[in-house]
């Protein structure tokens, strides 16, 4: 189980299921969207709550929780969260998400404009360049793609049960690398303002992809985390958390 501090896990029941959330603080709404490695409560969520309503949900099949009927790709899990905010919130919130999140989140802003008010995209992921090599997938290569200082890691808590979950979760939404084409083909209809951070070492989300995102959305700005990998809020928790906050 994560460690919470101040936050509750609670549960959003739907038609079609349920899914399990976090949330803490008061004031303007905020929705976290998790990464396909895991969910966990980083630096980001834990400055917000100070000043905002933060909402982590924990998508279908993440933590060892249930799969929902018809949730089954990225862009599903953005309708899901669409229904998330009208459900647990009913007006249009503060959105942000890391590597697959930040995928979800920017369908999300597609799909459901008017449930956004601004846009925090993390390390985005499957925007890689047409035509890039495939990443080393030995275990030390990735994690040094994941990670700038590996010694940052927190430790490793979950259950192989946990983890199996989340690895199965991942492959039923569709992770890793490869170029979301649609993606890119509809994400000059984001209208919200919208935040990209990349890590200035992160060969995930490198420099061609979040320039690539930056390019084609009119109301953004971009700005590189120096000396971080994929997981920017654990190489760089104070200037991520700082950005976030300020933006």
């Amino acid at each position: 189980m994560p460690d919470g501090n101040d936050f509750i896990r609670m549960t959003a029941r739907f038609s079609g299921g349920a899914m399990d959330y976090f949330v803490a603080g008061t004031g303007p709404d905020v929705v976290c969207v998790h990464g396909a490695s895991g969910f966990a409560i980083r630096a980001v969520a834990l400055r917000l709550r100070q000043r905002f309503r933060v909402w982590l949900p924990i998508l279908p099949g993440y933590e060892g929780t249930p799969l929902i009927d018809g949730v089954n790709s990225v862009s599903d899990l953005a309708g899901l969260l669409a229904e998330f905010i009208d459900v647990q919130i009913g007006r249009r919130c503060e959105l942000m998400g890391h590597a697959m999140g930040a995928r979800v989140a920017a369908w999300l802003a597609i799909l459901h404009p008017a449930k956004v008010e601004q846009l925090v995209l993390m390390a985005p992921g499957a925007l890689r360049p047409a035509g890039a090599p495939a990443l080393d997938a030995s275990p030390e290569a990735v994690l040094r793609q994941w990670y700038a200082h590996p010694d940052r890691r927190p430790p490793e808590t979950r259950s192989a049960a946990v983890l199996e979950s989340d690895a199965a979760a991942a492959r039923r939404y569709g992770t890793g690398p490869a170029r979301d084409e649609a993606l890119l083909a509809r994400l000059p209809e984001i209208a919200a303002l919208t935040l990209i951070l990349g890590g200035s070492k992160d060969p995930r989300a490198p420099a061609e992809a979040v320039q690539a995102v930056k390019s084609v959305l009119p109301r953004s700005n971009l700005i590189y985390i120096y000396d971080a990998a994929h997981m920017l809020e654990v190489d760089q928790p104070a200037r991520v958390a700082n950005l976030v906050e300020d933006f």
